[in-house]
């Protein structure tokens, strides 16, 4: 469908990266292929850096949307009619905050991460051995592959807290796990370290750049608080400092806001750090599409895929959205379904118009668990509607989904500004440069912003994307979910703020401690 940037993967790129490093707690230790046999000319190299690119893919998907949006307040998994999307009951426990070491989704997202930092160490030993490279190139590549690792770091200082810290894949020894201050410590002084040498914005779509590079230390340094660690010098005014050097560098808010989830999204001069997805990919696939939508969904876009009927928007949040803000029907599928070649409604297999509503309910006597946690009717709940479907969709989306991007940038400089006692007056235009490119016009502009006002703009804007716990725990309501007509009320505990340590993890690596408030190994 586009042409992409980043090299496929050859055939020698893959099986060294299959490879696991002792990061890989959940595999066996097996010694990488040497950089004598790979490695050799730029182009294999190339490979490589596509490889560690890719691995972002890994992180749009079904384990880390349940951890970094449906332990939020932003979607749900319910079961659906039928029993299907129950699971072993790991999507209640998520939303209850019920989750334990053997929530599935918990483990998979552990190995995922662990994984891909496993893929960055194999690559970084082949790129600082070889002689393909000019000195300039090596360093540049280099900073760009330490920094997806960094961000898999990141992602596990955020989720998980005390994790392992292996950076080299030629230590063979089973790692222990090491203090989240610990952990952050050294992803603050690696991003830093390497932020400089990282590739320019222009012609780089899809790698690490300095850009993300600053977003990283900008997010590293405003959660510090939120996380209970410490960093030298005031956490806020770094996040400023990142901010303006990222608003330096070129990018804009794209003047139509839609233009940044679009089927050629690879154009958007808002990107910071891009997962690039095809719809010929068959690995690490964008499957948003079948998570969401309900199973007949596809004869409303004439498309051959077959969806799942799984995610939608959690009740109240929708609720939040003004409905005259275009980013209502831009993140939200909803109402009547028809048939793209009759015309006709759909229905669903209980013969209930396919009209999806707000509202989710649980159906008397169909309760979990011994918990209100029940099945819901198959047509319930808003469904994704930020990244538009194609009519040839088939089991991946060709939509690139954008990690970080500008309008980011300029809310977590708005709430850095406001929570460090700055300047008002300029979070304010800050925020009402995100509304107004939402609006199209000024006439929605807030006076004063407060941070209230930066928690329910990032809410408006960031609908789906990932940002829902973080920020939850961040503005201190983690344990408010926001389907209160579930009658499922959350536990509260300041333990929940992590994520128990895989079981699976610990059973392949028996050094593992589990995180505080958990039952121990």
């Amino acid at each position: 469908m586009k042409k992409k940037t980043i090299i496929s993967i050859l055939a020698g790129a893959s099986l060294l990266l299959s490879m696991p490093s002792c990061t890989d707690l959940d595999e066996k230790v097996y010694d990488k292929l040497s950089a004598d046999t790979f490695g050799m000319t730029e182009t294999e190299i190339d490979a490589l850096v596509g490889t560690v690119n890719n691995t972002l893919r890994s992180y749009f998907g079904g384990d880390f949307y349940a951890l970094d949006d449906q332990a939020g307040s932003m979607s749900v998994k319910p079961t659906r009619q039928g029993g299907d999307w129950y699971d072993g009951g790991q999507y209640r426990e998520i939303y209850m905050h019920d989750y334990t070491a053997q929530t599935s989704c918990v483990r998979g997202a552990w190995s995922t991460a662990s994984q891909s930092i496993g893929t960055c160490n194999a690559a970084l030993a082949v790129i600082e051995n070889t002689e393909a490279l000019s000195d300039t190139k090596k360093a540049q590549t280099l900073a760009s592959v330490r920094g997806v690792r960094a961000f898999w770091f990141y992602k596990m200082v955020d989720l998980w807290g005390n994790v392992p810290l292996v950076t080299s894949s030629e230590d063979k020894e089973l790692p222990d796990c090491k203090s989240r201050q610990e952990v952050y410590d050294w992803v603050v002084s690696e991003v830093e370290a390497i932020a400089d040498q990282c590739p320019d914005r222009e012609g780089n779509y899809g790698q690490f750049t300095k850009g993300a590079a600053q977003v990283l230390l900008a997010k590293l340094y405003l959660n510090a608080e939120a996380w209970g660690v410490t960093c030298a010098g005031n956490a806020y005014e770094k996040v400023i400092n990142a901010c303006d050097k990222v608003l330096a560098m070129g990018y804009i808010l794209e003047p139509n806001w839609k233009d940044n989830f679009s089927l050629t999204n690879e154009n958007s001069k808002e990107a910071i750090l891009a997962a690039i997805f095809s719809e010929s990919d068959t690995k690490r696939q964008n499957q948003l599409h079948l998570n969401s939508l309900h199973y007949k969904q596809n004869l409303v876009y004439g498309a051959p895929f077959s969806a799942w009927n799984g995610l939608c928007a959690q009740p109240d949040y929708v609720k939040l959205f003004p409905e005259d803000d275009p980013r209502y029907e831009g993140s939200f599928l909803m109402g009547q379904q028809y048939d793209l070649s009759t015309g006709e409604k759909l229905y669903t297999a209980y013969n209930l118009e396919l009209d999806y509503t707000a509202e989710i309910a649980m159906m008397p006597g169909t309760q979990y668990d011994g918990t209100n946690w029940g099945a819901v009717l198959q047509q319930a709940g808003y469904r994704a509607n930020k990244w538009p479907y194609s009519s040839s969709l088939n089991s991946a989306m060709g939509n690139d989904y954008h990690v970080f991007r500008l309008a980011d940038v300029y809310l977590m400089k708005a709430e850095a500004l406001l929570r460090s006692g700055g300047s008002a007056s300029e979070a304010t235009k800050l925020v009402n440069a995100v509304r107004a490119r939402a609006y199209g016009n000024t006439n929605h502009n807030i006076a004063n912003a407060t941070l209230k006002d930066v928690q329910l703009e990032r809410r408006l804007e960031f609908a789906w994307e990932l940002t829902s716990r973080q920020d939850d725990i961040r503005f201190g309501c983690y344990d408010k979910g926001m389907w209160a007509s579930s009658n499922c009320e959350r536990k509260s505990s300041e333990h929940l703020k992590l994520f128990p340590v895989s079981q699976t993890a610990w059973q392949s690596n028996p050094k593992l401690t589990q995180n505080p408030g958990y039952p121990a190994f």
